[in-house]
């Protein structure tokens, strides 16, 4: 079972708020700008104690990438941290939609929403699947598209079953931890519309700005679809083009999505982190 996670803009990834003793997979590409790699797969096991493994693959597309990530239990994210870190809060959910894509996985799409009063990250929706006497079939842990929320503010997961069994419903509960920073300023989304292509396959494109002072890397966009009663049907990210936005600069996204039923609007958030 697999989340969409998050992307970064070095070779560097840290996963926190693990459970010891647990393997975890990750599926990894390699972006250049412009063409995104087939994803490869590397799994970490993390241990009981502070001494973690560090997993190393190496990725291709025209330019060659070393990505690592480190494992790291959320009770000890740090061996030498001495201030306590403050609990995890729980966030609220504002509904689901699930559906099973053309090659027979089970994909859960939701949102969550801070209700907090200041802004919180490491956002983590565990999802448990019953069968129908009520017995667990598995258990996920997906992670929020976008990786820092302030008050208020809402944002899609996405999870993915490979191979789903008879399940009957699920149970969903979001956690996340609240943090002092802040989103980055500047980056700001000019326009947005939608089209189909001659496959039938639904886009959503636009153009961003970066009326910031610093140069822009790597820019996610997130895109939501609606059905007419506001439910979130899909959710999917992009990477803005081209990949390196100089102050006052412009570039382009193109969200693609294969699913897109009783489809009323879309809502394009940029990730400022």
């Amino acid at each position: 079972m697999y989340s969409l996670r998050t992307s970064v803009p070095d070779a560097g990834f840290t996963d926190r708020g693990l459970r010891p003793s647990t393997t975890y997979r990750y599926l990894i590409s390699s972006f250049d700008g412009e063409v995104e790699s087939s994803p490869s797969g590397v799994a970490v096991e993390t241990h009981s104690w502070l001494r973690l493994p560090l997993a190393k693959l190496t990725e291709g597309v025209g330019v060659h990438t070393v990505a690592q990530v480190t494992a790291t239990p959320q009770s000890t994210a740090s061996a030498s941290a001495s201030a306590p870190q403050p609990p995890d809060v729980i966030l609220g959910l504002m509904g689901t939609n699930d559906y099973v894509d053309e090659l027979g996985q089970l994909r859960l799409i939701g949102e969550v929403h801070n209700d907090m009063a200041g802004n919180v990250d490491q956002i983590r929706v565990s999802v448990t699947f019953y069968d129908d006497a009520g017995k667990v079939l598995e258990t996920g842990t997906a992670s929020a598209l976008l990786d820092l929320l302030t008050p208020g503010q809402r944002s899609p997961f996405v999870l993915v079953w490979e191979n789903p069994g008879d399940w009957k419903r699920y149970s969903l509960r979001a956690t996340a931890h609240p943090t002092t920073e802040r989103p980055k300023e500047g980056l700001t989304l000019v326009h947005s519309y939608a089209r189909l292509d001659d496959n039938g396959l639904y886009h959503v494109v636009g153009t961003i700005k970066n009326d910031g002072l610093t140069t822009a890397y790597y820019v996610r966009v997130v895109v939501c679809l609606y059905d007419s009663f506001g439910k979130i049907s899909n959710a999917g990210f992009a990477y803005a083009t081209p990949s390196r936005i100089p102050p006052g600069r412009t570039a382009s996204f193109d969200s693609l999505f294969e699913y897109y039923p009783y489809l009323a609007e879309h809502v394009v958030q940029i990730a400022h982190r």
